[in-house]
């Protein structure tokens, strides 16, 4: 005897509901799509956010002194963060300030916390010592040739949380990543010094 395979088939009437329920959430799912990218949208062009940029506008190294592959001594930074924008602020909560001679980290110090208004640019004045920093041999002989020569090639990198601020609204935490490579920094402090732009990440 054949079975019937007909009676295991739901009714038309339920698959027609079913599809018109799927369409329905597909149209509700498209429709909040559309909102939400007219939102990010409208808040865009209301905004209108420009890129924040950091330079850094003066250095300088005191108290310089190598003693068997060990190096003392002390750097100062001017680091200049500019913010363009016109309706956001930022608050920087922890701020920590790095600096490394060819790839080694020979200073490190953290700065205190602020606030930095709209259109607006802030100084920084970073001091960062090195206390008996070890050194490999092939670094210490490149920094007595440097200082011979009068000027050192430091990198410096910036870790900092910030919080961005629009009117009333405040966005979550975000790590700000600045690297400024290649700075040039004189021993003495009678020769000029050339600004040096940093890239955030």
């Amino acid at each position: 005897m054949a079975n019937d395979t007909t009676t295991n088939r739901p009714p038309r009437a339920t698959r027609t509901t079913h599809s018109r329920l799927f369409r329905l959430i597909a149209i509700v799912i498209l429709v909040l799509i559309v909102l939400v990218g007219l939102v990010v949208l409208i808040t865009w062009l209301a905004i209108k956010p420009k890129r924040i940029f950091y330079t850094v506008d003066d250095g300088s190294i005191k108290n310089f002194n190598i003693n068997t592959n060990r190096i003392n001594a002390t750097f100062g930074l001017v680091i200049m963060a500019h913010n363009p924008n016109r309706r956001i602020s930022m608050y920087y909560d922890s701020i920590e300030v790095t600096v490394a001679v060819h790839g080694q980290t020979v200073a490190f110090n953290t700065l205190e916390p602020f606030y930095q208004p709209r259109k607006n640019v802030s100084r920084l004045d970073a001091t960062l010592e090195s206390r008996d920093v070890a050194l490999s041999s092939s670094l210490s002989r490149d920094l007595r040739l440097e200082k011979r020569s009068g000027e050192a090639e430091i990198d410096v990198l910036i870790r900092a949380r910030i919080r961005f601020k629009i009117g009333v609204m405040k966005i979550r935490h975000r790590t700000l990543k600045i690297s400024c490579s290649s700075v040039k920094i004189n021993f003495s402090s009678s020769k000029g010094f050339q600004r040096a732009y940093c890239d955030i990440d």
